[in-house]
């Protein structure tokens, strides 16, 4: 049992001295809300970008991301919807540069929107 201890100890030690290799590492999440609307957001190149919007239980509706420069920002996963009536849409900032991201709640990408959200984000 000591000889265990010993070497679980040893190899804390030396994953504490290497340090993490996490994916996050170095990373920041912003979060952009409905009170974002019409701001504009700083990040930096490798940050993740959350769009958090509101959707209407039981609606055919939902949000379209209909305008971002994907050399700036990158969509980064399918958009999740929440237990609180909200989505989030997941982006990655790539580099430098400033981008305007708008979305659209609407039936259809083609329809009419019955929402509109438009916010700015500048990548340092």
């Amino acid at each position: 049992m000591r000889a265990t201890c010993r070497l679980a100890l040893l190899l804390f030690a030396a994953l504490a001295a290497a340090g993490c290799g996490c994916v996050w590492e170095g990373r920041n999440v912003w979060l952009a809300t409905e009170a974002s609307a019409g701001k504009t957001l700083e990040a930096n190149a490798r940050d993740e970008v959350l769009l958090e919007l509101p959707v209407d239980a039981g609606s055919k509706a939902r949000w379209y991301v209909v305008e971002v420069d994907e050399k700036v920002l990158r969509r980064k996963g399918p958009a999740e919807e929440q237990s609180d009536g909200t989505v989030r849409i997941p982006f990655e900032a790539l580099r430098t540069g400033v981008t305007d991201v708008v979305a659209f709640y609407a039936t259809a990408r083609s329809a009419p929107p019955e929402r509109t959200f438009r916010t700015t984000v500048w990548v340092r």
